[in-house]
């Protein structure tokens, strides 16, 4: 790889860091100011503008001993210096210089008129006192568009490190802006700190991953620009690092084309720009594939299997960034599956595109047999799409390319047909010939007898694919690091006996000689993938939210009698207790169990299943997302991710209540959780709140959900697609006054959130009756006869074709209740106090007549909480 492009890239990502240095108290003293201001500052009326610019070059010479010595070497790569080129964006003079100024501007999604206007600079207003903005307040919907300006808005961010908490706006009254130059000097200086301590200075490859993980925990949350009119609500993170990869992309374009002049640098009318967009399809397949005849290590299988879909998204983007000869910075959207890279558009890295599509679809055709691909696409741009007025232009061909190539990514035509080498790649002496945990693939003789399939003194076949994913199951609960090598890489302890795309090999002993192969260029990537807590995020190496949250047994565990509840055979309840080992993930089983009161020993043994995910997405990105720019698409984007892949995992495990709820997926845009089925409806009901909470309880940003309640037995198959059946439901779910989605199914009922919330709290009420015994069991079951007549009577009387006499028994239904109410209403009370009870029950019949079959939710609640 060009050792250029790393140098580019890191200027790119550096070049606008004296704004933070400067906003926070970083010292600029005279003589340097005298000595250098003419040459990074631009000017305007005979003053000098743009001071940061100033502080990025002051504050990249007092880390110089920080930095890979590289950057600051003055032998290393072409003749510009690593500070110039960071910090002469405003005021260019070389053709690399300008390659970072026109990446800045084209970021930022200025026109060259608005930028050089821009450059004239504007004096700044209270740059220390002004605090990002949220995008999600902005977003509409509505015809009538709001005007917003930044008084407008109501929400702003803490000046504060990346954390699950601090992802959260907080409203403007409730923080003041006096005390944001404080905030600002004390993330700085912890900024400083962390610095001193990232690893792996001296491998400039990893240690640009790991800085760019630093630099997105403490720059998350600091506004890009914050003069003129700016909308304060880009992050300087995701501004810094879109012009680190369009920059990136601009210098491998004009060096392939030998115009790495400044006159061609400046031009806007050619295809300069590549967006190269990666897609995982068959997911559901991926994770839920069944067939095998065992349901040993299921709970592995799942996790392997989940967090393999992300990995392979992951090395995917950097197999082609590797092969582009880019940095991984030049992947600037990253959710569900999907990624999208900036590249340079030759046709060098087009023919490198289909190397990598052809090398990572065979490997997937040959190990999956067509069940998981990677769609790979690739859009032209001109610097000019990616501004304002243009950018859902090209976005929208970008998503077209990309549709396009889903249906024709296989090539079916040269690589269709029978596996010809399926039979003969059987071993007929291996205990299991086929291998017991997919039923798909052969086992495979490397991993025969591997300590990880075999039980007790049972034999252990498997075919390699799903050894590796048990492997990745039985690893993330026990480790927080993951080491990614070259597949020929000497390595201490267990890794992957099938590396992906025959490339990458898979290790989580990430101790003994980590640093040798570092040096030797074996260590390709070293990840923290522990889930996020309320302190902060890990800081000396890179950090992938990719990690969901497991529950595991702790020692209160191991005397619980609800394992014992239920018509369980000896054996059954003899296999759970055996299953207990403190800090080991929880069966399903286990968690189903904890749906059960540990009191009074009722209740339900059952799963819950909720799958959720935002409401009209792609609108939103289309027409709720105003003034967008690439650098605003990142924000957006990553700080959608956060809640899902920050916020879900840390409130699973700070919060006792939820300690049980297991995470199958939660990223990008949805999740998909698995846990005691009364849990989860809590969860669920508190998930959106939380939600509304995040995004400023801005009403066009919805979330849908599905919950499906199941025996812990049922395949995960059938689970996902019950769950998944319930959230189309509250997809297709249209309210009273018209609004769409933003709706719950639960027990065969779709209602709004808000309707949600309140038979909640009748379902509370219900269940205070039962404790009281001023209703019984049999009651509820009368209740819920009554609800579904209601809402036959609904239904009856909205019909606007002819009704007929055997419609009308619905229309019973008050009388019936009257009757039952009267005859069994407040039995074992008497005079006063009976009068009052018949008072409160009173409330029953309002709320079958109000909310009809919606009364199911809170009723059968009831039910499966008291058996």
């Amino acid at each position: 790889m060009d050792e250029n492009i790393y140098k580019i890239a890191l200027a790119g990502l550096f070049h606008d860091i004296g704004k933070f240095a400067q906003r926070g108290g970083f010292n600029l003293d005279t003589e340097y100011f005298n000595n250098n201001a003419g040459l990074y500052l631009p000017s305007y009326n005979n003053n000098f503008t743009h001071y940061h610019a100033l502080y990025t070059a002051a504050f990249i010479e007092n880390i110089e001993k920080l930095l890979p010595p590289e950057f600051n070497s003055a032998n290393w790569g072409l003749d510009d210096s690593f500070i110039n080129l960071a910090a002469m964006h405003h005021k260019p003079e070389t053709p690399l210089q300008w390659i970072v100024a026109v990446a800045d501007r084209t970021s930022s999604g200025f026109e060259r008129s608005e930028f050089e206007e821009y450059n004239k600079g504007i004096l700044p207003k209270d740059y220390k006192k002004t605090r990002l903005l949220t995008i999600f307040e902005s977003i509409n919907l509505t015809k009538n568009e709001r005007i917003m300006d930044r008084d407008n808005y109501k929400f702003n961010y803490k000046l504060s490190e990346l954390s699950p908490t601090t992802i959260f706006p907080i409203e403007k009254k409730d923080i003041s802006n006096e005390d944001a130059s404080k905030e600002y000097e004390q993330l700085f200086k912890n900024f400083l700190f962390a610095l001193e301590k990232l690893e792996h200075r001296h491998i400039y490859n990893l240690w640009l991953e790991h800085f760019d993980t630093l630099y997105m925990i403490f720059a998350s949350h600091i506004p890009s620009a914050t003069v003129g009119n700016v909308i304060p609500d880009i992050s300087l993170y995701d501004h810094s690092r879109a012009t680190s990869a369009i920059a990136s992309a601009l210098y491998l374009y004009h060096k392939e084309n030998d115009s790495l002049t400044i006159e061609e640098i400046k031009k806007e009318d050619e295809n300069k720009l590549l967006f190269i967009r990666t897609d995982f399809y068959g997911i559901q397949d991926f994770i839920f594939s069944e067939g095998g005849a065992t349901n040993k290590a299921s709970a592995k299988l799942l996790r392997g299997r989940s967090f393999a879909i992300s990995l392979l998204s992951e090395l995917t983007a950097d197999m082609i960034c590797r092969e582009c000869g880019l940095t991984p910075l030049s992947t600037i959207l990253k959710a569900a599956g999907k990624t999208t890279i900036i590249a340079p558009n030759t046709n060098k890295i087009k023919e490198a595109v289909e190397r990598v599509n052809e090398k990572i679809n065979d490997w997937l055709l040959k190990k999956y047999y067509g069940e998981a691909s990677i769609g790979i696409s690739y859009t032209s741009a001109k610097l000019d799409d990616l501004s304002t007025n243009k950018i859902d232009s090209l976005f929208e061909r970008i998503n077209n390319d990309s549709e396009e190539i889903k249906h024709n990514r296989f090539k079916i035509a040269q690589k269709g047909g029978v596996v010809s080498t399926y039979l003969s790649s059987f071993n007929n002496d291996l205990s299991k010939k086929l291998c017991p945990y997919c039923g798909k693939r052969p086992s495979d003789v490397e991993v025969e007898n591997d300590k990880l399939l075999t039980l007790g003194n049972e034999s252990g076949s498997a075919c390699k694919i799903c050894r590796d994913h048990i492997f990745i199951g039985t690893n993330l609960v026990k480790n927080d690091q993951i080491a990614i090598f070259r597949k020929d890489a000497e390595i201490k302890g267990e890794c992957f006996k099938d590396p992906i795309f025959d490339f990458y090999q898979i290790s989580f002993s990430v101790k003994g000689k980590l640093v040798e192969a570092a040096h030797k260029g074996d260590l390709l990537k070293y990840w923290n993938i522990s889930n996020p807590q309320e302190e902060g995020i890990s800081k000396n190496i890179t950090v992938k939210f990719l990690n969901g949250y497991v529950p595991v047994y702790a020692s209160e565990d191991l005397n619980d009698d609800r394992y014992f509840q239920g018509d369980k055979t000896e054996k059954k309840q003899e296999e759970l207790i055996n299953d207990i080992k403190e800090n080991k993930p929880k069966t399903f089983h286990h968690i189903a169990m904890m749906a059960i009161d540990k009191e009074s020993k009722k209740g339900t043994e059952a799963l819950g299943v909720l799958k959720a995910d935002i409401d009209k997405l792609g609108t939103i990105l289309r027409d709720g997302l105003k003034n967008k720019n690439i650098s605003r698409l990142a924000t957006f984007s990553r700080q959608l991710d956060y809640f899902f892949s920050i916020y879900i995992p840390y409130r699973l495990s700070s919060h006792s209540n939820y300690k049980d709820i297991y995470t199958i997926f939660a990223g990008g845009d949805d999740l998909f959780l698995i846990g005691p089925w009364n849990t989860i409806i809590d969860f669920a009901y508190e998930t959106r709140k939380a939600f509304d909470d995040y995004v400023c309880n801005n009403p066009d940003i919805t979330i849908s959900a599905g919950i499906s309640v199941n025996k812990p037995s049922e395949p995960i198959r059938i689970l996902a697609e019950f769950s998944e059946e319930a959230l189309e439901n509250s997809k297709n779910f249209v309210a009273d006054n018209g609004k769409k989605k933003n709706a719950v199914t639960l027990f065969g009922e779709t209602v709004s959130w808000e309707t949600f919330g309140e038979i909640l709290k009748i379902g509370d009420s219900l269940e205070e009756w039962i404790d009281k015994k001023i209703i019984n069991n049999a009651m509820l079951f009368k209740y819920n006869y009554f609800s579904s007549m209601a809402k036959l009577e609904q239904e009856l009387l909205e019909k606007k074709e002819d009704i007929y006499p055997e419609d009308w028994e619905c229309l019973k239904w008050k009388s019936l209740f009257r009757y039952n109410f009267v005859r069994n209403a407040g039995k074992s009370f008497y005079g006063d106090e009976k009068e009052r009870i018949l008072k409160q029950l009173n409330k029953t019949a309002e709320w079958i007549s109000n909310y009809t079959g919606a009364m199911r939710i809170p009723i059968w609640k009831t039910i499966y909480n008291r058996r």
